[in-house]
Parts: structure tokens; C-alpha cells; sequence
């Protein structure tokens, strides 16, 4: 049962009886039926909005959107067997990973994750979400006007599978092994249409993962009192884990112009995390890298909205949504020395919400597109942790009290797209956002945080030729990035490496707190590309863009006198630091080899590339050069990937494949004293999946062969220096698939 929203019923019981209202309104009216999932979004053109028997290519959906957008499919998504949605994002072409989640353009910090259109809930981990559940992903670099524009990198759209055209009954067994214990998983899916104006799907999935890394660290710290002391430990990382996801969707016709769609999204699950050590050194006494750790979690995020759809007259459209969302997490970690149990750590935190919004377009004199419409988003966070050494609370003003926040959002958007003529489109739009955060920490005052943004937007797509084949765009977009409820609350976490707070701990292991009078990020882009479409269904293109980000959002570290320890303590705060730019050159290839190549390879090779450079450059000003990157943005990353169909074999066709990405090492230069140097990635992956029967076909995987150790090296004024090293194992599995 979800929480209450005590402070927001009237607001959300006034939204409900609006968006039912306006249901009720136009009823009488319709919506072309039966979707499918290829079908073009809503912001597009109204007269584009068609029924066919055939599903428009992900190519040709690519090629009709007025914003530059790369779309992939199920099969793109599949193939390599991964267990998590995650793990699929990260292969796709100009996509790194960067602090463990996806980034466009090497900006993991700014890059927007959508579920089905909507912003994913805070603490949603893409590493949950199984590729079974997904349809397709939709990544847009410039935004638009429809969907938020807090996406100063881009947005990585994952739309859920909707109730199929026909009959469906599909199952997947899975079994994988990396470390000493093989994981298991398991897809199922069931999905009928019931006389023609109903229609259900009932994915459910069930997964494990096991992990192992090596690691080693060397700590180096000079300090007044420690003259160039030296500590070493070395560990293996065990993190395992399992759960599940349920994403049923139920889909009503109303009649021929209108439909009613309602869809859960459930996950649920828990993990483990262990990090033993193998060899281990003290620094002077203190406790530098010394410790053992275990822990555990459970977390339960849950959604369910509704979604009504009405075409009436072939030149209005009506879209309204609502939803109700709740995310939990909770966590236990423990800290061991010789043994014994010296640190203990328990947390959970909550997240209730209730988002609606609305969406209404219009044809006019057949060139112009008008579209208008809302989005009203109340959102709740409440944590609590609770922190003891040796049984006694480490911090007793804060621990086990809550810490709250209150988000409000509060969006209006306009835009017109006007087909000028068969060859020119043009694209306007203007966003405003409002959001109010309202905390309230034990011990501190309880401040209120209140940005408004406006967000002008422009597109423009010309067709060099009448067929379509050579396009160019450009992009001029205003967008932003607000900071998180975490990062405006007061309230002090002590650094897990030095929790005695009779002295001080170290530049590199600080005391961290948040800070109530962040301002959003906001961001000037521009963007210009040329897109290349072949008869075959290939694609190249080329892109180039720019980004100036004001109010740039960086943790500053300093050594200051708190109120929760007797010593001087390096403390960890993010502020409104200085703006930055960021600009590169982004180009991909894909398709098949004979299309994109025809003067080296015969037209008819059933082989498939796709292929992606990117370079990037970025300055923050305030911070002295050479290396005064945005954090974890890599200068360049590379990514090739190939498939082949291999005929005469088998009755059907086997298929093949691999994919390499690479990223090079890189330094940067976070503020004037503190650095980081990040080592080399490169991921090698191969796949083959051999079919048994018509309806049951096996897939062999094996990710990360060939593991690169990466080597992290942090400094701070050239005093405090800790490098750490991780080796990573190969993962191999075995998928056996059956369709009904």
C-alpha cells in the first residue's frame, strides 16, 4: 500500500478530477487504434500518425523525427543476452558509462533517463530493469519542448513493451557464471487481444547477478603530524545479488478514436556486497584503507499510471496522464577490524510521488503542428541512517531522525512544427519549470529552495534531396540541471575512514554536507548534423555541438571547524562554482556492410556494422588547465560492433556477433588543489545465437573478454594521493529461448 500524501491530497485529488473531466469531455471523440510499438510519439506531426500492418523501422522513425534522435530495437537490445537494461545501454553507439550509470556525450551527470517519456524516479537503477521488459530506447541529444528540459547532455527515452497486435507466449532460462557460483534468470511473457478491443501483457523476469573484482589501494598522505605516510590494502569485491521485475499493461479500446492504457512497473529485489581483505597497512595508527566490509540492501520500486489517447477529426489530439510512483531502499553495512565489528550503519529512505500531465496538438492550415500542455509532478523524500562505533552513535543529534524533503514541479510547453515546404521543417517551442524543494533536517533551519526556468527551444531539418536520403539539422536549445534533494540537505555524513572525531581525517576522505542554496545548472547548446540514409536501411551521420553550462554544480573540499567534531575537518560541499564549455564531434555508421561500403564489399554480405567516433573537449572556468575537464567526461571513445548471418549451417540461420568499445586513460583537474586520473576502458563482447526449432533458439554470451585493470589515481595539493586498482572478470552465459 503506498504512503499518504497528506500535504498534497487536495492538489492531487484536483488533478485526478481534472484529467477525468477532460476524459470524460471527449469521449465522444477517438484515437486511430491499435498501437503498436513503432508507432510515432505524440509530439509528432498528427498527419504522420498512421496504421499499418507493417512496423516502421527504427531507420524510418529516425528520419521523420524533427529532433535528432537514434532508436534501437528489441533485437539491438537482446542480442548479447544482458541481464540488465544497463548493461545494454552502455554498448550502444556514442553511450559510456560514467560513475556506473549511462552517458551521452561522456556526461553521466547530465544525461536524463525517461521511462516510457517520463522521468524515472530518483534512485531507479537501470541496473533492475531487464532487456526482456523493453521495447525499444530512444536517445535524443537535443531536447524538445514536450518532455523536461533537464537534459543538458541528452536523454536516454526506455519504453516499456505495450499488449501486442496477436497473441504472444515467450520464455527465457538463463544461466550465466563469473566468479565460483553460476546466476540464474528467467523471462516470461504472456500477452492476448481479447475481441479485438482489449489487449494484456504480463511480462514478469526474474534475475541474479555474482560478481568478483580484485582490488588493490595505496593511500600516501603527508600531513604536519605524518610525514609522508604510506598505506596499502589489498581486497576481493563479491557483490551478488537477485530480484524481479513485473510490468503488466492492460490496453481498452473505447471505440474507433480513442484508447484507455493503464501499465505497472514493479521491481523488487536485494543484494550483497562484500570486501575482504587480503593485505593491509596502517597509517600512523589510523584507520587509512584498514577496514573489512559487508553489506546488504533491499529496494521496491513500484509505479502505476494510467494514459488515455483521443484522435478525433484526424487533426486534434488529446493525450492525458497520471501515475502514482513509490520507491524504498534500505540498507545495512558493517565494518570489521580483526574480526570484530567495529562500525555499524543502517539507512533507509522513501520516496512517495504523484505526477500528472496533459498534451494537446492540433493540425492548422495542413503545415502547422500545435502543441500545448502540462506536467504537475509532487514528489516526497524521507531518509534516515543511523551511524554507531562500537555501539556508540556517531553523530547523536542526527542519527535515526529524518530528513525530509518536499519537491514540487510545476511545467507549462508550447511548440509549432511547421513543414515550411517538402523539403523544410522547422521547430519552435519554449518550456517553463518551476520546482520548489522544501527540506527539514534535526538541528538546522528548515529552508526552502524555488527555481524558475525558462527554456526556449528551436529545430531545423532540411531534406537536401526529394527522397529523403541526405538531411541536415541543427539544434538551439536552453536546458538545465537541478540539484538533487541529497545535495540541499544539511545534514553531515563523516567519512568512513576517519570516524574518530577528535582528529582530523584526510583531504580525500572527507566529511561530506549539502548545501540549501544550490541554484540550477543552466545550459546554452548548439547543434549541427548531417544525416546520410541508404536504400539498404543504413545510416551515417555526423554531428557537431556546444555547450556553455552556467552555475556549474561542484563539490568543494576544505578544512574548516565543525560542529560535530573537536578537530579541524576536511568537509566535502557542493557549490554554484563557475560555468564551463563543453564541445565535439560526434560520428556514427550502421547498417549493412555491402550498403555503407559498396565499393569494397558485395551488396549482398550478410554482415552488419555499426560503428561510432566521438571527441570531446571541455573547459571550467575557475579551475586552471591543462586537464580543467567536466568531471568524467573522456577526450574521445570509439565503439564497433558486427553481426553476421551465417546460412547453409542449420535449417535456419545462425547468427554472430561482438562489439569492442574503448575509451582512453585521462586526468582531471576538479578544482585548483584536488585531481583525478582515470585508466583505459575497453569492453570486447561476443554472441552467437543458434537456432533449435522454429520456435526455441540458444544463445551463447560472453562479456568483457580480455579485462583491462583500471588503475584511479586521486591527489589532492600533492599531499594526499590514493590510486586504486580494479580487475574485473569475464562474464559468460547461456540464454535458451522459446516462443509460443
Amino acid at each position: 500500500m503506498l504512503p499518504p500524501f497528506p500535504r498534497y491530497a487536495p492538489a492531487v485529488r484536483a488533478a485526478i478530477t481534472a484529467s477525468l473531466s477532460a476524459s470524460m469531455a471527449f469521449s465522444a471523440y477517438g484515437q486511430v487504434g491499435g498501437e503498436t510499438t513503432t508507432e510515432q510519439p505524440s509530439a509528432q506531426r498528427l498527419e504522420r500518425i498512421e496504421v499499418s500492418a507493417r512496423p516502421q523501422t527504427t531507420t524510418e522513425l529516425r528520419r521523420q523525427s524533427m529532433a535528432a534522435k537514434q532508436i534501437y530495437d528489441e533485437e539491438e537490445i537482446q542480442k548479447f543476452g544482458d541481464v540488465s537494461i544497463g548493461d545494454a545501454i552502455k554498448r550502444l553507439p556514442g553511450v559510456t558509462l560514467s560513475g556506473g550509470g549511462p552517458a551521452l556525450r561522456g556526461l553521466g551527470s547530465y544525461t536524463r533517463i525517461l521511462l516510457n517519456g517520463e522521468p524515472a524516479p530518483p534512485n531507479f537503477d537501470l541496473n533492475n530493469l531487464t532487456p526482456s521488459q523493453v521495447t525499444r530506447i530512444e536517445v535524443t541529444r537535443a531536447a524538445t519542448a514536450d518532455q523536461t528540459a533537464e537534459a543538458i547532455g541528452g536523454t536516454i527515452n526506455i519504453i516499456l513493451k505495450e499488449p501486442p497486435r496477436a497473441r504472444t507466449r515467450d520464455a527465457q532460462l538463463r544461466a550465466s557464471y563469473q566468479y565460483d557460483q553460476p546466476a540464474y534468470g528467467m523471462n516470461v511473457s504472456w500477452g492476448e487481444r481479447i475481441q479485438g478491443s482489449t489487449a494484456f501483457n504480463l511480462p514478469f523476469s526474474y534475475f541474479e547477478w555474482n560478481n568478483f573484482n580484485a582490488v588493490r589501494s595505496t593511500s600516501t598522505v603527508t600531513k604536519p603530524d605524518v610525514p609522508a605516510a604510506t598505506g596499502i590494502r589489498a581486497s576481493e569485491q563479491h557483490p551478488y545479488g537477485r530480484g524481479y521485475n513485473f510490468s503488466p499493461t492492460l490496453s481498452w479500446k473505447v471505440n474507433d478514436q480513442s484508447n484507455l492504457n493503464t501499465q505497472a512497473f514493479i521491481t523488487q529485489g536485494n543484494w550483497h556486497w562484500s570486501d575482504l581483505a587480503k593485505e593491509r597497512t596502517f597509517i600512523a595508527g589510523q584507520p587509512v584503507l584498514a577496514d573489512d566490509a559487508r553489506s546488504q540492501g533491499q529496494w521496491l520500486n513500484a509505479r502505476v499510471g494510467t494514459t488515455y489517447t483521443n484522435n478525433f477529426d484526424g487533426e486534434q489530439r488529446l493525450e492525458l496522464r497520471a501515475n502514482v510512483q513509490f520507491n524504498k531502499n534500505d540498507f545495512n553495512s558493517s565494518a570489521f577490524r580483526d574480526g570484530a565489528e567495529r562500525r555499524v550503519t543502517t539507512a533507509s529512505n522513501e520516496n512517495p510521488a504523484f505526477v500528472q500531465s496533459g498534451t494537446y496538438s492540433r493540425l492548422i492550415a495542413d503545415a502547422h503542428t500545435l502543441t500545448a500542455g502540462w506536467n504537475l509532478e509532487w514528489r516526497e523524500w524521507t531518509g534516515r541512517s543511523r551511524t554507531t562505533e562500537f555501539g556508540v552513535p556517531l553523530l547523536p543529534l542526527f542519527e535515526g531522525q529524518d530528513v525530509e524533503a518536499r519537491v514540487s514541479r510545476y511545467a507549462l510547453f508550447v511548440q509549432d512544427e511547421w513543414e515550411v515546404n517538402k523539403r523544410l521543417s522547422l521547430y519552435g517551442g519554449v518550456r517553463g519549470e518551476r520546482i520548489e524543494t522544501r527540506s527539514k533536517v534535526p538541528g538546522s533551519d528548515q529552508p526552502s529552495n524555488q527555481s524558475t526556468i525558462l527554456s526556449p527551444m528551436f529545430h531545423l531539418k532540411y531534406k537536401l534531396d526529394d527522397k529523403g536520403e541526405h538531411l541536415f539539422r541543427s539544434s538551439l536549445t536552453s536546458t538545465f540541471k537541478a540539484p538533487e534533494p541529497p545535495q540541499l540537505l544539511a545534514r553531515p555524513q563523516v567519512s568512513g575512514s576517519y570516524t574518530d572525531l577528535t582528529r582530523s581525517n584526510d583531504a580525500l576522505s572527507p566529511d561530506r554536507i549539502g548545501n540549501p542554496a544550490l541554484k540550477p545548472e543552466l545550459a546554452t547548446g548548439f547543434d549541427i548534423a548531417y544525416e546520410r540514409y541508404f536504400t539498404g536501411g543504413g545510416v551515417a551521420s555526423a554531428t557537431v555541438f556546444y555547450r556553455h553550462v552556467r552555475d556549474l554544480i561542484r563539490s568543494q573540499t576544505t578544512l574548516q571547524n565543525v560542529s560535530w567534531a573537536t578537530a579541524p575537518r576536511y568537509v566535502s560541499k557542493p557549490v554554484n562554482f563557475d560555468s564551463a564549455d563543453t564541445f565535439g564531434l560526434e560520428l556514427e555508421a550502421r547498417g549493412r556492410v555491402g550498403t555503407l561500403l559498396p565499393f569494397v564489399f558485395d551488396p549482398k554480405t550478410p554482415l552488419d556494422v555499426r560503428a561510432s567516433v566521438n571527441i570531446y573537449e571541455s573547459r571550467v572556468k575557475g579551475v586552471p588547465g591543462p586537464d580543467n575537464r567536466l568531471d568524467r567526461q573522456q577526450p574521445w571513445s570509439a565503439t564497433v560492433g558486427l553481426d553476421y548471418v551465417l546460412s547453409g549451417v542449420l535449417a535456419a540461420p545462425i547468427r554472430l556477433g561482438g562489439s569492442i568499445a574503448f575509451t582512453p586513460a585521462y586526468r582531471t583537474q576538479q578544482t585548483t588543489d584536488q585531481a583525478t586520473a582515470f585508466a583505459r576502458t575497453r569492453n570486447i563482447d561476443l554472441y552467437a545465437n543458434v537456432p533449435i526449432s522454429q520456435t526455441m533458439s540458444l544463445r551463447l554470451v560472453a562479456n568483457n573478454l580480455t579485462p583491462v585493470a583500471g588503475e584511479n589515481t586521486a591527489t589532492y595539493a600533492g599531499q594526499s594521493i590514493v590510486t586504486t586498482t580494479t580487475r574485473p572478470r569475464t562474464w559468460y552465459g547461456l540464454i535458451l529461448s522459446m516462443k509460443g
